[in-house]
């Protein structure tokens, strides 16, 4: 069978398949591990630890789409057939991602320290020990899991022409190269900066 060989291309206009490529890997990915907990919800088997490992990974991978970072920002607004319940879900997911996951700067949750004692009558001792409660509840309800499946389909139908429509763009461009320029681009694999604090680069929405 015959291999294809890729070679990076700087294509010479302005465009945005790599970031629609992008939003498409990740909103494919939260709709399918909201998918696998909502099968996880409506079965008898559930694993709480599961059910918030795919409840974040859910929230996160949406998220993703719509925070500053080296690729453009989606924001709700672009959806023209979102509907005011879609938005206050994308408003939830947002926050809980915000408020929650990524941070633990909210009073939903509930940190406390306790002090264990003897309640009897007749008891003389002071405090017996300490006990402490840290609790956040970060996984979505069924109804939010069916809900965040359908928002992230309708991104998908959304994004996929825009897709599409892009590659049309980029086609004719690249059928004017000639063999000689196409193998004198690099064929190596991108490198992601290897250095986890690096500076974040922001791109403006459009």
């Amino acid at each position: 069978m015959q291999q294809h060989v890729y070679k990076k291309w700087l294509p010479p206009i302005e465009n945005r398949l790599s970031d629609i490529h992008g939003w498409l890997e990740d909103m494919h990915a939260a709709k399918d591990f909201a998918a696998a907990l909502h099968l996880m919800l409506e079965s008898d088997n559930d694993d709480p630890v599961v059910i918030d490992a795919l409840s974040t990974a859910t929230l996160v991978r949406y998220s993703r789409c719509f925070t500053t970072g080296a690729r453009e920002r989606l924001r709700i607004e672009q959806l023209e057939t979102a509907e005011p319940n879609d938005i206050d879900l994308h408003e939830r997911l947002r926050g809980v991602r915000d408020w929650h996951v990524a941070h633990p700067v909210n009073r939903q949750e509930v940190h406390a320290v306790y002090l264990i004692f003897d309640p009897s009558p007749d008891a003389t001792t002071g405090a017996l020990g300490i006990s402490s409660l840290s609790v956040a509840d970060l996984a979505l309800s069924p109804p939010e899991v069916a809900a965040t499946e359908r928002l992230c389909e309708k991104w998908i139908a959304w994004l996929t022409p825009k897709l599409v429509s892009e590659n049309q763009k980029l086609i004719p461009l690249a059928q004017r190269l000639t063999r000689a320029e196409i193998l004198a681009l690099p064929s190596d694999e991108p490198s992601p900066e290897p250095n986890i604090h690096a500076r974040r680069r922001q791109r403006s929405a459009k």
